[in-house]
């Protein structure tokens, strides 16, 4: 059991002078209260919860900023970007995947993000085993002290029109018997280690079919009950005019339509969903995780984020390709695209609020832990004890001066991790 005594505290109430916040010895969050330091106490100037990494590919931050150059041909796009990261997947197996995992992972702990969604399927590489991948990244989650949703990634086919995985693509695939007993294996393993959830992912639905989805809610069912369901989803226009063509349908409304999407769902991207998409994703009380220095660096669009906020709806960030590994720019993306696009400013708030730097690290913790199966939001008795000290060198700021410039300038705040 450990306590901190802060000047300021974010609980989901909102800030709390002069707090005492201790965890207790499960890792959760036991009590939040004000008034003199308690004994014993740490200090701390600003603490706020720590931020959940909803979408991460921790190989592909070995090809970050290896991959910018146009083209032979020129029109470089995420398609030709992949190609660049099927080249980094023939250099891994399970070892040098552990270690490049560490060290991103490390990464990711020093910029603020305490918890990643690792949303895996390179299974097979370079003749290492679908458990050794795994096991690979459950080990380097647990050296740089990060909680872990790990997702096993079905990946089955290589496009909408059921065109079998390429050879560049066989490091992705599982036949569905070695999906399952690589499920098995992963929720038994979570006794062994208590930094670790599991959920499930099939990874798109060009990469599987209506029958393979069904499947795998069948195995989520009997193995991991309520696990968080990940999915790529309407990243691409090609992607979405692929679905009309082969589908009939958007991608997200044949979701919505053929799949019991809820509260547990995380639909990753969604740059390019229709605003009915999202009001039935809303309906559906699902999470939307934006990946804005990814999909601005692999050119993919820009999610309707002003209106999927106004709407309440729920809201996760993730790091995704790792060109950008900092919440804080996540954030400051997302506030940016909607100010270019109304050519106003402090557009993400909310209700009451006249701040965006406290109103969208609030908005992205609360569905950050929703992503990775957390009951509890933000900085809340019940919540996980993941902590951040924000130290501010100019007195005079308020609390919430200081999370915008955290957000937006970095002048006079720095980030500790407690």
């Amino acid at each position: 059991m450990k306590t901190w005594h802060a000047r300021w505290a974010l609980t989901d109430d909102g800030w709390l002078s002069s707090a005492n916040v201790t965890v207790g010895a499960d890792g959760a969050i036991a009590s939040i209260e004000a008034g003199a330091a308690a004994a014993g106490a740490a200090p701390a100037d600003l603490l706020v919860p720590g931020m959940p990494d909803a979408h991460c590919h921790a190989f592909q931050r070995g090809i970050a900023g290896l991959a910018e150059r146009s083209g032979d041909s020129g029109g470089d796009s995420f398609w030709t970007w992949r190609e660049r990261m099927y080249q980094a997947v023939e250099t891994l197996d399970a070892a040098t995947l552990h270690d490049s995992a560490l060290a991103l992972y490390r990464e990711l702990r020093q910029r603020g993000y305490t918890s990643v969604a690792e949303f895996h399927y390179v299974h097979r590489p370079g003749g290492s085993s679908a458990i050794e991948t795994s096991l690979a990244l459950i080990e380097a989650a647990a050296a740089a002290r990060l909680r872990l949703l790990l997702l096993p990634v079905l990946y089955r086919r290589g496009g909408f029109d059921g065109a079998p995985l390429s050879a560049r693509q066989q490091p992705f695939g599982l036949a569905l018997d070695d999906y399952a007993r690589l499920l098995q294996a992963l929720a038994a393993h979570r006794s062994e280690a208590p930094h670790l959830a599991v959920g499930i992912a099939p990874h798109s639905l060009r990469a599987v079919d209506g029958a393979d989805l069904a499947r795998m809610l069948r195995l989520r069912e009997a193995l991991l009950p309520g696990c968080p369901v990940h999915i790529h989803v309407s990243e691409q226009r090609a992607e979405v005019d692929a679905a009309v063509e082969r589908l009939g349908s958007t991608p997200i409304a044949w979701l919505c339509d053929n799949a019991p999407v809820d509260r547990s769902w995380v639909l990753v991207h969604a740059t390019h969903a229709t605003a009915e998409e999202l009001r039935l994703v809303r309906e559906r009380d699902a999470v939307v995780c934006v990946c804005p220095t990814t999909e601005a660096n692999l050119g993919d669009g820009a999610f309707d984020i002003e209106g999927w906020w106004r709407a309440g709806g729920a809201l996760a960030i993730g790091s995704d390709s790792n060109v950008g590994i900092d919440p804080t720019e996540e954030l400051r993306w997302l506030e940016y695209q909607a100010r270019l696009r109304l050519e106003r400013r402090a557009v993400l708030l909310e209700t009451g609020s006249r701040h965006p730097g406290t109103s969208l690290w609030q908005r992205a913790v609360a569905g950050g832990r929703r992503a990775l199966g957390g009951a509890v939001d933000g900085l809340a008795v019940g919540a996980p004890g993941e902590l951040l000290e924000i130290r501010v060198s100019d007195p005079t700021l308020s609390p919430d001066e200081a999370m915008d410039d955290l957000v937006f300038a970095r002048r006079t705040t720095s980030l500790r991790e407690v």
